[in-house]
């Protein structure tokens, strides 16, 4: 009996998963690749943990403030938190206040509108955003908790990261399904500069003001979908956008979220260059195997 082929190690399954690093398929790896098998769910597992945890950050508006810096108000009482550490389990990850040089009387206003924000929280209309490398949005943070004299806050890394990915990919795959209905309009587009009918500027406006227009509302529909799933899990409501929503407040949400995404867009990460890195390593090797083979010659 043929003996059966060995599988691949797990470092080696880490350094291939590794190579889908674009923004479409981080997200895909996490919700589709992660399921495949053992193999590829502790491998997704272990980039996610030692690559983009530690690229996550919670950012919270914690309302008005009366007074501020040399008395002058402030518009709001923001609140910024970055990955320290994990549990010794692996399950639980926790994130401490950023100090910025913030006032001292601040401190206190913080933690106490931290702890109302978490046991208060409005699923309709969140006042906190969630970045995870250069994707932005402001889902649900499973098994939140607040550590009032640590100024820490703790939760699931799994379940966060399935929650934001699950509505990232919806997103995605929105915007991808309206695309295609829009090929035609596209090519009329392109038939219109052929003929001369536009130039090449109007025709990029009207692609792209097409295009945005389209992506905007594909990420509202999943944004809506995922508040839904929320209401059904805690206490089987059947949320409705148009008769429970507020359409202002989902209007400044869904803007802001935009404008956060579009300067996570502009960060650069370090360990980005490990592609490189690996292909450098790999023509020294190929350099070595040459140099070996010509001195046997």
């Amino acid at each position: 009996m043929a003996e059966h082929q060995a599988a691949l190690p797990n470092e080696l399954w880490i350094r291939i998963l590794q190579s889908l690093d674009d923004d479409e398929s981080i997200a895909d790896l996490w919700t589709t690749g992660r399921h495949v098998c053992t193999a590829f769910k502790d491998a997704t597992e272990s980039i996610f943990r030692d690559r983009h945890l530690p690229k996550t950050r919670f950012e919270f508006d914690l309302g008005n403030l009366t007074e501020g810096r040399n008395g002058r108000p402030l518009p709001t009482l923001p609140a910024s938190f970055e990955f320290v550490e994990l549990s010794e389990d692996g399950y639980t990850a926790t994130f401490r206040l950023e100090d910025d040089g913030a006032l001292e009387e601040l401190i206190a206003p913080t933690k106490e509108r931290i702890q109302t924000y978490i046991e208060s929280m409005d699923i309709a209309d969140p006042k906190h955003s969630i970045q995870i490398r250069r994707d932005v949005l402001d889902g649900p943070i499973p098994s939140l908790s607040f550590d009032k004299n640590t100024c820490e806050m703790s939760c699931n890394w799994r379940d966060l990261f399935t929650a934001f990915y699950g509505e990232e990919s919806l997103a995605r795959r929105l915007t991808d399904k309206w695309l295609d209905t829009k090929m035609a309009y596209l090519e009329e587009l392109k038939k219109k500069m052929a003929r001369g009918e536009m130039g090449a500027e109007r025709i990029i406006s009207a692609a792209i003001l097409e295009i945005g227009s389209g992506e905007d509302i594909c990420r509202k529909n999943a944004r809506r979908a995922r508040i839904r799933h929320q209401f059904r899990e805690l206490d089987g409501s059947d949320w409705n956008p148009e008769r429970d929503g507020d359409s202002r407040k989902e209007g400044d949400a869904l803007r802001k979220l935009k404008i956060l995404k579009q300067l996570a867009s502009n960060e650069e990460f370090s360990d980005e260059e490990y592609s490189d890195e690996w292909e450098d390593d790999d023509g020294d090797d190929e350099t070595d195997e040459e140099g070996s083979t010509d001195g046997e010659l």
